[in-house]
């Protein structure tokens, strides 16, 4: 029994264990970086990065350095700076392992004069509502989910929802390019279905939006929405850049609509709209245009696996909930009828509380002269209850634990910035990363400049 301890622990120790370890773990990475190239971030991260054989390999290599470094004891003046050199990689690497599970990187995009408190991650979540009878919805569930980890062929995700409900999640699309197919139906309860198209010099978009849950009612295009409401258009809480299409069942042939701008409470305009009518809108040049309008319609949607080149693709998820099935891109909510209830759900990036709010004061440009080039730009910013800071593209904010860089920014209609984008960094494995990296430079002087010092005394003093 002694000999086969000893025999695994000279295994442990050995040089041939870290050249298989180093091996392993380019070969891992190089496949890794493939992966992202291909699939994405989280994708990669799930399969690889974050998995369990790379756990392993990173737990073998750290049992190896130590094993190292034990087989040398009691440690002489002449295997200070291996010592050293083998401890700061040990240090590293667990600095490394709990950034990778407990660290956060994610985005807190902030208007001028807004509040934050959350940080909007890669990270996907699954929320649904109950809609009970036109009253506020009701959570039901909110639960962050992977489903790119999931074998949805062989074990299908569901969820309970309100008295005999479920909802199943079917298939799952990491890159998923939309095919819509809308017609004329002849059912007395068929819902309206639209076309609409968005557009300037820079923006060209083309979207449906139908009232059956087949398709969003709602498309966000960040600094403007387009919504599909039926009945009375609801006024926004805020003003914001937003244009309402509304349908009166009582007239269902004739279509209005409702222009919002974010530099009044009022309207801007409104009107009947008729297909083949164009509309400017009065912000960031755009103009909309309505391309069809279908009274009564019938929606058939589905989606492909979009190309490896599409990196704009979103992820799609495909739900059922009793006999009806949908399908949710990321982002876009929408209704799905059960047979007890009506519910929205929501496929969305996950959001971390920071546990603190932090304000964006004021927001600042620098050009290039003789031209609208940005040569730098910084946010004023206030953690309430905290500091007043300016955070610019050389200068982050540290705060709870928390680092926020300048990251970008986007305009409004008139081509002033109206939103300062800051990205997001929580690393409780820093301290060890750093006191790692020092070790591994001490050791290394060590080894090659103050090591043959003492060679050198010890000749020349036996």
């Amino acid at each position: 029994m002694k000999r086969l301890l000893i025999a695994i622990f000279d295994f442990c120790s050995s040089i041939k264990l870290a050249v298989l370890l180093l091996l392993a773990m380019a070969f891992v990475f190089a496949w890794g970086t493939i992966i992202e190239s291909r699939y994405g971030t989280p994708e990669a991260q799930r399969l690889i990065f974050k998995g369990w054989p790379t756990t392993l390999l990173m737990f073998t290599l750290i049992v190896n350095l130590a094993c190292a470094v034990i087989d040398r004891m009691p440690l002489k003046r002449h295997h200070t700076g291996f010592a050293i050199t083998h401890l700061g990689i040990i240090l590293l690497i667990i600095g490394s392992f709990i950034t990778q599970q407990r660290g956060i990187d994610g985005s807190l995009p902030l208007a001028i004069g807004e509040t934050g408190d959350a940080v909007l991650v890669q990270d996907t979540e699954l929320v649904v509502y109950q809609n009970v009878d036109g009253k506020p919805f009701a959570l039901i569930h909110q639960k962050p989910i992977e489903f790119a980890g999931l074998n949805l062929n062989r074990k299908a995700f569901s969820l309970p929802l309100v008295d005999k409900d479920e909802l199943h999640v079917v298939d799952f699309l990491p890159r998923a390019q939309r095919q819509v197919k809308t017609q004329n139906s002849t059912l007395d309860n068929a819902l309206p279905a639209l076309k609409f198209k968005l557009f300037n010099n820079q923006v060209k978009v083309e979207e449906w939006l139908t009232l059956d849950g087949k398709l969003p009612a709602f498309y966000d295009l960040g600094p403007a929405q387009v919504s599909f409401v039926a009945g009375p258009v609801p006024i926004p809480p805020a003003p914001s850049n937003h244009l309402a299409f509304s349908w009166d069942p009582k007239n269902p042939t004739t279509l209005r609509y409702t222009v919002f701008s974010m530099r009044q409470t009022k309207p801007l305009k409104s009107g009947e709209i008729k297909p083949g009518q164009t509309i400017d809108t009065g912000w960031m040049n755009l103009q909309v245009s309505l391309e069809q309008f279908i009274p009564r319609s019938q929606t058939d949607v589905s989606y492909l696996l979009a190309p490896i080149t599409d990196t704009l693709a979103p992820r799609a998820i495909k739900v059922r909930v009793g006999s009806n099935e949908s399908w949710f891109e990321l982002g876009q909510p929408h209704e799905i009828k059960g047979q007890y209830s009506t519910y929205f759900v929501s496929y969305t990036l996950r959001r971390y509380s920071l546990g603190f709010q932090l304000k964006l004061d004021q927001f600042k440009i620098q050009r290039y002269g003789g031209t609208n080039l940005p040569a730098s730009y910084e946010s004023s910013v206030t953690v309430v209850g905290g500091p007043k800071t300016v955070i610019s593209m050389n200068e982050p904010l540290h705060y709870g634990g928390y680092t926020f860089y300048q990251s970008s920014y986007e305009m409004n209609e008139r081509g002033e910035p109206a939103i300062s984008v800051f990205s997001v960094n929580y690393d409780p494995g820093r301290p060890l990363k750093y006191l790692g990296s020092l070790a591994i430079v001490i050791g290394i002087i060590t080894m090659f400049y103050i090591k043959p010092v003492w060679s050198r005394k010890s000749r020349t003093n036996p």
